[in-house]
């Protein structure tokens, strides 16, 4: 059985290098101790109720049906947008680069290295402002992987696996006269145990309501062994949603609007599941859209988007399909389908393609022909394409737009302009051809 086919591009897998499978099936744990729940979004009004475990808990036994489930993109009549027209230009050469980050109001780029040092860079100098190298090691997809600025206050989060090869999401401060990261301060908000060596996630970002979030993948190996991706009892094939702040003598809180907080057996951090390798996601800065790009198994690579209402509810809830579904295709027969809601737009391996690297909807003004387009890439082909985002959703639009081997991630920096990635060694800047 198959999901509604918007369309399959004849054109998703590994990440950062091959890493080999462990058989370490461990599991995984809830953290530097537990979460405390705690009303944090006060001022964003959420007009849906936390779901029953019923509506909402995807269970084998649930499975009764495989009728196709309905996307949560929007519609529109929106004209489509010109079609853009760009080069890249080499920003600078990195040690395994993997992200980069822009701190609101400080024009310098923030260079994520896998082996686990950030560098801030401008074009005429870099400086290495954290080093994590004796905390970390960069073998296949693990290494430092993500970073975030608090939105208001002094403060960065790193996303990393330990030398055990567990997630940890830590807290450090930041010297606001010298820019570095105080490697003192560091203190460890979140811990995920990872079964595997593969599918670590790594993406950490503060979304529209200066909250949290953080992209884990579905704990490793193939075909999602421990079908942890449905299960909301599992923090992996998730992406959860917390504040990170420390709450009550717990090193983070929960957000009483999270869909899962009070449903028996669920953990409350989660905000959407059923993911396989969420390894870039973004929040469009013009309407807060979530934009997944998850990594595939051996056939198709997918990017998901769910509308925002009011800007804060984006993929709140909401269930990916992982692994009862490969892109549109049914995968894991056990895995019940009811809920799942589709991709916006596959594609299959052919012509060497083999993972999805994310991506982000450009929404600066330095390469205008690239407004409005979601821009995302291929690993091991090096494409880039752009997604346009304002036709129907049965109908993307995608054209190749530039190329770049071993290319990682397509992100926002300063001023809004976009880079893409090379795990090889290189970030660029996309300017106007």
């Amino acid at each position: 059985m198959t999901r509604n086919a918007a369309v399959l591009l004849a054109i998703g897998g590994v990440l950062l290098a091959t890493a080999a499978c462990g058989s370490d099936d461990s599991g995984e744990s809830f953290g530097v101790g537990q979460p405390a729940i705690a009303d944090t979004t006060s001022t964003s009004p959420d007009d849906t109720a936390p779901p029953s475990r019923s509506s909402t808990t995807i269970e084998p036994s649930s499975a009764t049906t495989e009728s196709p489930p309905t996307a949560t993109t929007p519609s529109t009549t929106t004209a489509p947008l010109p079609e853009p027209v760009v080069s890249l230009v080499e920003f600078g050469s990195f040690d395994k680069p993997v992200d980069v980050v822009d701190r609101a109001g400080d024009g310098t780029v923030y260079v994520v290295e896998q082996p686990g040092r950030v560098v801030a860079a401008t074009d005429l100098s870099s400086n290495v402002v954290l080093d994590v190298t004796d905390l970390t090691d960069a073998r296949g997809e693990r290494g430092l992987l993500g970073l975030a600025f608090h939105p208001t206050d002094p403060l960065a989060y790193i996303n990393y696996t330990d030398l055990s090869g567990n997630t940890v999401v830590a807290e450090l401060t930041l010297d606001p006269n010298t820019g570095l990261f105080d490697r003192a301060s560091l203190r460890e908000v979140l811990t995920v145990d990872q079964p595997y060596t593969n599918h670590n996630g790594g993406q950490i970002a503060f979304g529209p309501d200066e909250l949290l979030y953080v992209g884990l993948g579905d704990g490793g190996s193939g075909s999602d062994p421990e079908r942890y991706s449905l299960d909301v009892s599992s923090r992996l094939g998730k992406i959860l949603r917390i504040d990170p702040s420390e709450f009550n003598g717990q090193p983070f809180a929960v957000p009483a609007d999270n869909p899962f907080v009070g449903v028996p057996g669920a953990d409350p951090t989660i905000w959407s599941y059923g993911l396989r390798n969420p390894w870039k996601f973004s929040f469009d800065s013009d309407n807060g859209d979530l934009w997944i790009a998850d990594v595939g198994q051996g056939a198709f690579e997918e990017i998901n988007r769910t509308a925002a209402t009011d800007r804060r509810d984006a993929g709140r809830g909401v269930n990916f399909g992982w692994s009862a579904f490969e892109g549109f295709e049914r995968f894991n027969d056990d895995q019940p389908v009811d809920g799942a809601v589709p991709p916006l737009f596959v594609y299959d391996h052919g012509g060497g393609r083999c993972s999805v690297s994310g991506g982000t909807v450009a929404r600066g003004d330095t390469v205008a022909s690239l407004a409005g387009w979601y821009v995302f890439g291929d690993y091991c082909s090096g494409q880039i394409w752009a997604l346009d985002p304002t036709v129907p959703p049965n109908e993307p639009r995608v054209v190749e737009i530039a190329q770049l081997s071993s290319l990682v991630a397509i992100t926002e920096g300063p001023d809004r302009e976009l880079y893409a990635v090379s795990n090889g060694g290189s970030v660029a800047r996309f300017v106007s051809d």
